[in-house]
C-alpha cells in the first residue's frame, strides 16, 4: 500500500482543487450540508408566534459556528499529518464557506418581517420554502458536475429536495 502524500491528505480534506497550487475550490458538500442546517433550525422555529430577528440571529449564529466547527476539524485533520501553513488554514476555511452563504438568502427574508411589513410566520415559511429550493439548486449543481447527464442531475437534485422535505415533515410530526 502506497503512503499517504501531503496533497493526497491535504485533497481528502480540502477536497477538489482550483487550476491554481494549493488554493482549495469551494466544495458544494458544503453549501448542501449548510442549506440542511439552515432547514433544520428553519423548521424548528417556525410557528405562529415565531421572532423573525431571533431566527435570523439564530440562522447567522448557528450556520457559523457549525462552520467553525466544520473548518477547525479540517485544520485538526491536517495538523495530525503535520505542521500546517497559512495558507493551508485559510484554504480549509475558504472550501467550507459555502456553508455560510446558505444562511444569506433565508436571512434576507427574514428581514421585512423583523421590519414588520410582513408577518413573522410568513417570513419564516417563505425563507423555509427557499431553504429547499436551494438544496435542489444545489443538486442540480452537484448532479450537473457529475456529467452523467439530466436523468442523474435530476436524481441528485431531488434526493437534495428530499432531504429537506423530510425535515419539515418531521418537524410537523414531532413539534406539532
Amino acid at each position: 500500500m502506497e503512503p499517504v502524500t501531503r496533497a493526497a491528505a491535504e485533497g481528502e480534506v480540502l477536497g477538489a482543487t482550483s487550476g491554481r497550487r494549493g488554493h482549495a475550490r469551494a466544495d458544494a458538500s458544503a453549501a448542501i450540508y449548510g442549506s440542511l442546517l439552515v432547514t433544520s433550525l428553519l423548521a424548528a422555529q417556525a410557528r405562529a408566534d415565531a421572532s423573525p430577528r431571533f431566527i435570523g440571529l439564530t440562522l447567522v449564529i448557528g450556520v457559523a459556528v457549525f462552520w467553525l466547527a466544520d473548518v477547525w476539524t479540517g485544520l485538526v485533520a491536517l495538523r495530525v499529518r503535520g505542521p500546517i501553513t497559512i495558507a493551508e488554514a485559510v484554504g480549509v476555511a475558504r472550501s467550507q464557506s459555502p456553508m455560510l452563504s446558505a444562511a444569506v438568502v433565508p436571512a434576507i427574508v427574514l428581514v421585512p418581517a423583523a421590519l414588520g411589513l410582513t408577518s413573522g410566520e410568513q417570513a419564516v415559511y417563505v425563507a423555509l420554502a427557499l431553504a429547499i429550493v436551494q438544496l435542489f439548486l444545489w443538486g442540480l449543481a452537484v448532479g450537473r458536475a457529475l456529467g452523467k447527464g439530466w436523468p442523474i442531475t435530476l436524481l441528485v437534485a431531488s434526493v437534495d429536495c428530499l432531504l429537506g422535505l423530510i425535515i419539515v415533515a418531521l418537524k410537523v410530526l414531532v413539534i406539532h
